[in-house]
C-alpha cells in the first residue's frame, strides 16, 4: 500500500467520496439535499456551526465535475493546474495550528471559510499529494459496467481497474465467465 503524507491521506478519500455522490453513467444523485451534504461534511471532520444551505449544496455539486476532471486528466501538469484552480477558487490559506492536544501541523483551508470551501481545499491537497508523489497513474475511473466512479489506486502494483473489487470486479468476473461459457457451448441443447 502506498502511503501519502498523513495529513493528506484522508482528504484523498474526500475527493473520491464527493465525486462519487453522482453517478454520471446512470445519472444517479446520491447527495439529494443539504442534509446529505451535512452528513458528508461531518463524516470527513468538517465542523458545522449551522446546517448547509441549498446554496452550499449547489457549490458542492459544482465541485464534483472539477474534481472528476482531475481523475481523467491526461497528465500530471493538467492535473496540477486543475487542482491549483480549485485551491484558488476555494480560499486556500496555508497556516500552522494545533488543537485537541496535538502537535503543530499544517492546515490548508481558511478556518473561517464556508464548509464546502474547506472540504474543497482539503480534497484538492489530498489529490495534489498523490499527483506530485506518483503522477496521475494512481487516479482512475472505474471500468465497471455502468459505474464510472473514481478512486485512487493505492495497491502496490497499481493494478486496480474497478472502484470495488467486491462489487464491480465480481460483476466483471461473472460476466466474463458467462461469456466464456457461451463461447464454449454456443449451441448447447437444453436436455431438461
Amino acid at each position: 500500500m502506498v502511503m501519502f503524507a498523513s495529513y493528506l491521506e484522508d482528504p484523498v478519500a474526500w475527493a473520491e467520496d464527493l465525486v462519487n455522490t453522482y453517478n454520471i453513467v446512470r445519472e444517479t444523485e446520491k447527495m439529494p439535499d443539504a442534509a446529505a451534504l451535512a452528513d458528508l461534511l461531518v463524516t470527513h471532520g468538517i465542523r458545522l456551526d449551522t446546517l448547509p444551505t441549498p446554496r452550499d449544496l449547489e457549490h458542492a455539486r459544482a465541485l464534483r465535475p472539477a474534481l472528476r476532471e482531475v481523475f481523467a486528466a491526461p497528465d500530471e501538469t493538467t492535473a496540477v493546474t486543475l487542482l491549483n484552480d480549485i485551491l484558488a477558487g476555494h480560499r486556500s490559506q496555508p497556516h500552522y495550528t494545533r488543537h485537541d492536544g496535538g502537535p503543530w501541523h499544517l492546515h490548508i483551508a481558511d478556518p473561517a471559510s464556508p464548509p464546502v470551501d474547506q472540504y474543497a481545499v482539503n480534497a484538492a491537497m489530498g489529490l495534489l499529494a498523490v499527483v506530485t508523489a506518483t503522477g496521475t497513474s494512481r487516479l482512475h475511473i472505474c471500468v465497471g459496467h455502468r459505474c464510472a466512479e473514481v478512486f485512487v489506486d493505492v495497491s502496490r502494483n497499481q493494478s486496480r481497474r474497478f472502484c470495488s473489487p467486491h462489487i464491480c470486479g465480481n460483476r466483471a468476473s461473472a460476466a466474463a465467465h458467462r461469456a466464456r461459457l457461451r463461447t464454449r457451448n454456443p449451441h448447447q441443447e437444453n436436455t431438461g
